[in-house]
């Protein structure tokens, strides 16, 4: 990695023993990782404020901006801390404040009461669909939306919480977030300006949605573990920092899982698996932690659905990787999963029956019923975004010596090509769904005669699409499914929804219909050559 200033790259240790890492630890946790089938991106490892080991799963690189998912909202609580430091918003400024359309006369006592700090630390009371279809406008959905709880009686992790905040700041500051984070976060850490998914509006979605390094989710968390100190200079306000990670409200009888029952602050979660230690998480385990009796920090990206599993095996080998620091010709390489290997097969005479043909999908009703159209990629940004994707069709096949030119569109007016090989290699290109451009490799092979596998991967984000291919005479049929499983994912929503809805009742039809989502979300598609 090259090192352009010392604002632009955190310091690196000559060795990990040298700043107090045991690197054997290390290995051993990435190691067991690996063994449990937790995909680490990329990990890095920092100690008395230096860069103590890193690595990264090839062929991500440590230039790749990654999906960061809900360590978007430990951003987010950071402009909010801003704009109260700066007196630009206050603690209890209500939703019907800044948005007085939204007051209908007292009609609606709770929405009355709503304040910014009550969506920021998770006690706003509003229950809106963890899957829900959003309308143009997403603070109508959010209003309309069911009351569970009087705001600040009692505390639910509701993503959209954290987008009605950043629209709050965003009417109260007269500018976008990210304008806002530039001068104030971005610039003093040196981090680019990131990508931020948007509502339709334009606002910062909040609560999800930043593309960032793995180096970038680290510069702050080490800030927040300094008290808000980077490079000898104040950037977060201190007072900011020990609000954030403090507990707001109990949330153990909510949540399920011991670190996710810890408690929770401002955009930040305490952890029970050591003492003294906070963590920035999003979905598939991407986690920034402070370890502030070490003066250490680890950062992480990763495709896995068990957030406890892989917080449970970092408990596991720490804080036994904190040691005296020590001299040492040792060097700390981390040897992550290497997603570049490809299945090659042999090629099928089919290739020659359907070369250049296009086919025309027929859509699925139900799924675009429930807002789930089939995309290249199953991401919230081909659902949420203003131009939504979805619905592959008009999909093309044209084989080269390499392997294949795959052409589709989606909705939204969107129109890929991309070379999908089918020798040792995986191709490299770039797929386009909503704002987003995303670099992917992508390979495929004949399973048999009659039958294609494609597998594209998004580079920075966790989101693998498979897409199995029949061929009958003029016929198609399209098997869709992805890495991680829906499956997977289903379980996870369904412990969700096991801690919202109370009873033996409703746990029975949780447990009844988890089995059966992946087969609703991924159906099969027909189709014909046009």
């Amino acid at each position: 990695m090259m090192i352009l200033n010392d604002i632009k790259s955190i310091p690196r240790a000559k060795n990990a023993e040298l700043v107090g890492i045991d690197s054997s630890v290390i290995a051993k946790m990435t190691e067991e990782m690996a063994y449990r089938g937790i995909n680490a991106h990329s990990m890095m490892v920092l100690r008395y404020g230096k860069v103590a080991c890193e690595g990264w799963s090839k062929p991500l690189t440590p230039e790749m901006p990654h999906m960061a998912y809900s360590v978007s909202k430990s951003f987010l609580a950071t402009a909010y801390g801003f704009a109260l430091s700066e007196n630009r918003i206050k603690r209890e400024t209500r939703f019907v404040d800044v948005f007085p359309e939204y007051n209908k006369k007292g009609k609606d006592k709770n929405l009355e009461k709503l304040t910014i700090h009550h969506l920021m630390t998770m006690t706003a009371g509003k229950q809106t669909a963890i899957r829900g279809k959003k309308t143009d406008k997403w603070l109508d959905t959010f209003v309309k939306a069911k009351w569970i709880f009087t705001p600040g009686e009692n505390w639910r992790y509701v993503n959209d919480n954290f987008y009605v905040a950043s629209a709050m700041l965003v009417k109260v500051l007269g500018m976008s977030v990210t304008e806002y984070l530039t001068e104030r976060l971005y610039e003093p850490l040196g981090i680019d300006i990131p990508f931020w998914e948007t509502a339709p509006d334009g606002t910062e979605a909040g609560g999800w949605g930043l593309m960032l390094k793995t180096e970038d989710i680290a510069k702050l968390i080490l800030c927040y573990h300094n008290n808000g100190v980077y490079n000898g200079k104040q950037v977060i306000p201190a007072d900011w920092v020990k609000e954030a990670t403090t507990v707001m409200h109990d949330n153990s009888q909510v949540e399920k899982h011991p670190d996710s029952q810890a408690g929770y602050g401002c955009g930040f979660w305490k952890c029970a698996g050591m003492e003294n230690t906070y963590r920035c998480e999003g979905v598939f385990c991407q986690y920034a932690i402070s370890f502030k009796d070490y003066d250490a920090c680890l950062i992480m990206t990763a495709e896995h659905s068990d957030l406890q599993e892989t917080l449970d095996v970092i408990w596991k080998h720490m804080p036994a990787a904190f040691i005296e620091p020590c001299e040492t010709e040792k060097t700390c390489s981390l040897n992550l999963p290497d997603k570049s290997t490809v299945i090659v097969k042999k090629r099928s005479e089919t290739e020659e029956m359907i070369n250049g043909n296009i086919y025309k999908m027929r859509r699925c009703k139900f799924v675009n019923f429930i807002g789930f159209p089939v995309s290249v990629f199953p991401m919230p940004v081909v659902f949420f975004a203003e131009k939504h994707g979805g619905n592959m069709n008009d999909i093309k096949f044209d084989f080269n010596e390499n392997g294949v030119v795959l052409s589709w569109s989606e909705d939204g007016g969107f129109e890929n090509s991309l070379q999908v090989n089918m020798d040792s290699t995986a191709s490299e290109g770039f797929v386009r769904i909503g704002e987003l451009n995303l670099p992917v490799r992508a390979f495929a092979w004949w399973e048999n005669e009659k039958t294609l596998v494609v597998r594209i991967r998004p580079l920075v984000a966790v989101a693998e699409r498979v897409l199995k291919f029949e061929f009958k005479g003029n016929q198609i049929k399209m098997y869709p499914s992805s890495i991680p499983g829906t499956d997977e994912k289903a379980k996870k929503i369904g412990e969700k929804l096991k801690c919202i809805l109370i009873g033996r009742w409703f746990h029975w039809w949780i447990d009844f219909l988890v089995p059966k989502v992946g087969k609703i979300l991924n159906p099969v598609h027909y189709g014909k050559i046009k």
